[in-house]
């Protein structure tokens, strides 16, 4: 196997984390949304509180079309977008069919804009993006590529369910796995993952829910993981 470069070694690991952003942002909208539409509508400034986003929508559809489909940084949109962009650098490397599923969603993404159901214009978007994940799964799972694209997904999943306030049985799933791909890193590669940021999440585990008192300690720490692979 040819050693990846530092460059492509960046491109997988943010494509993990932009698909995997795309993918449990997604659903977990989907959720606050049903919260909106059935109670309140006006609890979308908490999910966007959650993500350390300035409210400034105004109301829930302005909210909804913005942050489905706005240009600003934290739309899914433009996440679908850095998708893309490493997707495209590093195509030999995971594949045509994996790049096919990619473009698949962000097709049916886009032509979801003008849908009057924008939930059940999006359900094919998550299917592709898990058929995506299983095709990376299939042919990478146990190559160097495929553990730094996975790091990706599981930093990201991770940072989205401390944001969220999963329960600990769900981060620490989660977490158990990154550790899992991180052993998995090449003798060369260790020195990518920074094990003092790693020992932080390991003292806050420990204790169930005291992430939630530690939330910008911990987020950062799990941010600076890979800071040797940032974007």
């Amino acid at each position: 196997m040819s050693i990846i470069s530092l460059e492509h070694s960046s491109n997988l690991y943010w494509l993990g984390r932009y698909a995997e952003r795309a993918y449990t942002t997604l659903a977990t909208f989907f959720n606050y949304c049903d919260t909106m539409l059935d109670k309140d509508k006006n609890s979308y400034r908490e999910f966007l509180k959650k993500l350390n986003i300035e409210d400034k929508f105004g109301n829930y559809e302005n909210f909804v079309q913005e942050f489905l489909y706005g240009t600003d940084n934290f739309s899914i949109s433009s996440t679908f977008r850095n998708v893309y962009d490493n997707a495209l650098v590093i195509r030999n490397t995971i594949g045509s069919e994996s790049l096919a599923y990619i473009e698949l969603a962000i097709n049916t993404f886009n032509s979801s804009k003008n849908a009057k159901n924008f939930r059940l214009a999006l359900m094919p978007v998550m299917d592709y993006l898990l058929a995506y994940w299983g095709n990376i799964d299939d042919n990478l799972a146990a190559s160097e590529e495929g553990t730094f694209v996975r790091c990706g997904k599981f930093v990201e999943r991770l940072d989205l369910y401390f944001r969220f306030s999963y329960n600990n049985k769900a981060i620490n799933s989660e977490y158990e796995k990154l550790c899992h791909i991180i052993a998995r890193l090449p003798q060369g590669r260790k020195n990518f993952c920074n094990t003092k940021y790693l020992a932080v999440l390991v003292e806050v585990l420990a204790i169930e829910n005291s992430y939630k008192e530690r939330l910008p300690e911990v987020l950062d720490s799990l941010n600076k993981l890979f800071e040797g692979l940032d974007a």
